[in-house]
């Protein structure tokens, strides 16, 4: 007999079929009505079905865009490449805007990895760790000459997501409460876009390039009048002291400080 440990792994490797069914059977022989064979089947079945909920769950919109027949198929070649690795399913399907980069099946709707990758940011938002938003007012609080070198904390919780579609068009017009019958132009986009939890709702927001640079060079550690030399670089219209009026007021910043 193998041990509690080696008999759960071939549990796990025969619903995922990765092991035959058979090396489990002789292990299952009891007085029980149903066969081993069955009960194994009802347990990859099950299996199978609950990562599938999960990732419907994580992914509605891409689960809608593709229809429940589709996307059972398309769940369970996700599930073969990418088991999951942790009890807690609230984050299982994090790989899925890569997984979906390379489908081949889904290959003509070229946004599908794009609208993904927003589920995805949302989902990260939605679970991350809360954080006390920068006062609109702490700004004041700094030495004028010494703005230039203010570095600014981004929300533990903000995630970029750019796209060469529109791709938030495509996510609203999803969603349950959505009443639009528009078209949507693919050739609409593209789209830059910053999605964060401030409070308790999901924000998505809709960012210039300028500012979607702006955003990025702070991200990254970068002084303010660096970030702002990466904003005008990409737009030369860039106002910064409009663009971070509206950051601030929109809760997006979390800590500034002087080196």
């Amino acid at each position: 007999m193998p041990s509690l440990h080696d008999f759960q792994k071939q549990m796990r490797d025969q619903a995922l079929d990765r092991i035959e069914r058979s090396l489990l059977v002789g292990t299952l022989k009891d007085d029980h009505p149903l066969p081993p064979e069955e009960r194994l089947e009802i347990y990859r079945n099950n299996t199978i079905l609950g990562l599938t909920d999960a990732l419907a769950a994580a992914y509605p919109v891409v689960a809608k865009l593709v229809g429940e027949l589709f996307f059972a198929r398309l769940a369970a070649n996700f599930i073969h490449a990418y088991p999951p690795k942790r009890a807690p399913m609230l984050m299982y399907g994090t790989e899925m805007p890569m997984f979906l980069t390379g489908y081949g099946p889904a290959a003509e709707l070229v946004y599908l990895a794009d609208v993904a990758r927003l589920e995805a940011a949302w989902n990260h938002a939605y679970h991350a760790e809360e954080a006390e938003p920068l006062p609109v007012e702490t700004l004041q609080s700094f030495p004028q000459e010494e703005l230039g070198q203010l570095r600014l904390s981004l929300h533990p919780s903000l995630r970029y997501v750019a796209s060469d579609y529109p791709i938030l068009d495509i996510w609203r017009a999803n969603q349950p409460e959505a009443k639009t019958d528009g078209i949507i132009r693919l050739d609409g986009g593209p789209q830059r876009l910053v999605v964060y939890r401030p409070e308790a709702d999901v924000f998505i927001r809709p960012l210039s390039l300028g500012t979607f640079s702006f955003l990025m060079a702070l991200g990254a550690g970068q002084p303010l009048e660096t970030a702002w030399d990466s904003a005008l670089t990409m737009d030369d219209s860039f106002s910064i002291h409009m663009e971070l009026t509206a950051l601030l007021a929109g809760k997006v910043f979390t800590k500034a400080e002087l080196p």
